[in-house]
């Protein structure tokens, strides 16, 4: 899973990086991280066509794989052309923002309100948010909720979580999957570029569980591709199972 900090722990955040007796906190989730020039100056806008290699290890390309076993690299990498998702502060990458927008209208016009839960999220932010999962859970179990710094896909600005205003209590749960909104994203989502990450049954393939919630950008074709090949990126475009971490 990709999950972001609960309420409780992200307002601890806001006091730390209002400097009350620690260390401040990094960058926000919208910002990125600091001391990642050379890697930005790679970064370039996201394009709609096909896989750019075979490698899928470019973190400026839209078939970009980030796995328990494919890190982003180099770690500190920043996208260069973050926008903000329309009716939120949060953002993405130019052209997934766009998509993103054009799916909010879209369910709208279908009469569900879907909301933006997060993002984009750098490098020091994950650092903090696994680190929080850790403190909670226990290491073993933080590695099902939510990746190490280094290995979010959220990092590449491709990643985006939506929930439903209606059903709050389903937030970064499996069960927005069974409410309307859920059902009308999982119908939808590759009209605009959008696949469900990690779908149910590929725990094994994908590293994490089923995030009904979990979207990623990949352009309108190669969704519909991977779609085709059965939902799962890594078995679409022929690369390994990512069960665990090499560690």
């Amino acid at each position: 899973m990709r999950r972001p900090l609960p309420l409780a722990a992200l307002a601890a955040l806001a006091l730390l990086a209002a400097g009350c007796g620690t260390p401040a906190a990094g960058p926000s989730p919208a910002t990125p991280a600091s001391g990642s020039s050379s890697a930005a100056a790679s970064s370039g806008a996201a394009s709609s066509a096909a896989p750019s290699s075979s490698t899928h290890a470019d973190p400026a390309a839209l078939d970009v794989v980030v796995n328990k076993t494919r890190p982003v690299a180099p770690p500190d990498w920043a996208p260069s052309d973050l926008v903000a998702v329309p009716g939120s502060e949060l953002p993405l990458r130019a052209e997934a923002a766009t998509a993103a927008g054009d799916l909010l209208g879209a369910a709208a016009a279908a009469g569900h309100d879907l909301t933006t839960l997060s993002a984009y999220r750098s490098y020091d932010y994950q650092v903090r948010t696994y680190g929080r999962w850790v403190d909670e859970l226990g290491r073993a179990e933080a590695d099902r909720v939510s990746a190490r710094p280094g290995y979010s896909e959220h990092q590449t600005g491709l990643a985006w979580d939506v929930g439903d205003a209606a059903t709050p209590a389903c937030d970064l749960e499996a069960c927005f999957g069974d409410t309307a909104a859920g059902r009308w994203v999982a119908a939808h989502a590759a009209e605009y570029g959008f696949v469900i990450r990690y779908p149910a049954g590929a725990e094994d393939v994908t590293g994490f569980d089923h995030e009904p919630w979990h979207l990623r950008y990949v352009g309108s074709t190669e969704a519909a591709r991977v779609e085709a090949a059965g939902g799962v990126l890594e078995t679409a475009w022929g690369l390994p199972p990512a069960p665990d971490y090499a560690d």
